[in-house]
């Protein structure tokens, strides 16, 4: 994946970005591909997410490396979202491939989002022993070894605590109606 450097930065503000890009590129497109499904997008979102971030890079050199790690994940996320929502509606039906079912496709899309959605607001209620790990792994995307060191706990811990949030989570979907495969 390349990154496409708007002309009107200053030289300082294009390193700079390009150092971000460097540092937060993969996990950023990687949290966009979870989203979007597909490669192209998750491009799209991550070089609409750099995008939005030159235009705030004063603000990105104040912040902690976690704070811009998280700043630039959430984007990520956000314009992937944004591109499907453009996707879904700029498609013409005649140009479908023949096996694939617009409605379908849009649904699905649409009941993903509102789950995350759900999740994040059972995530924001529970106790933070359970909150920050599942926060850390499954938002920011650190691995397991990252999270147990970012918060001064044992990683075998760490995993249980994750574990017994999402079991937590999965249940409180369940009580809300949300069916789960």
């Amino acid at each position: 994946m390349i990154l496409f450097i708007p002309d009107t930065l200053d030289r300082p503000e294009k390193e700079l970005l390009g150092e971000l890009f460097e540092k937060y590129g993969k996990k950023m497109f990687s949290a966009a591909k979870k989203i979007v499904g597909n490669t192209a997008d998750a491009e799209d979102a991550v070089q609409n997410a750099f995008v939005s971030a030159a235009k705030c890079l004063s603000k990105l050199e104040r912040l902690d490396d976690d704070s811009v790690r998280g700043y630039l994940l959430t984007m990520a996320k956000n314009e992937a979202v944004n591109v499907i929502r453009h996707a879904d509606k700029s498609v013409p039906y005649g140009e479908l491939p023949a096996e694939a079912d617009p409605f379908t496709d849009v649904n699905a899309r649409v009941c993903d989002r509102e789950v995350y959605e759900k999740i994040i607001s059972i995530m924001h209620g529970m106790d933070e022993i359970y909150k920050a790990p599942l926060y850390l792994t499954c938002v920011m995307g650190m691995t397991v070894k990252e999270t147990a060191a970012q918060l001064h706990r044992n990683e075998q811990t760490v995993k249980g605590q994750i574990a017994r949030g999402k079991k937590m989570i999965i249940s409180q979907l369940k009580e809300a109606g949300y069916e789960l495969s």
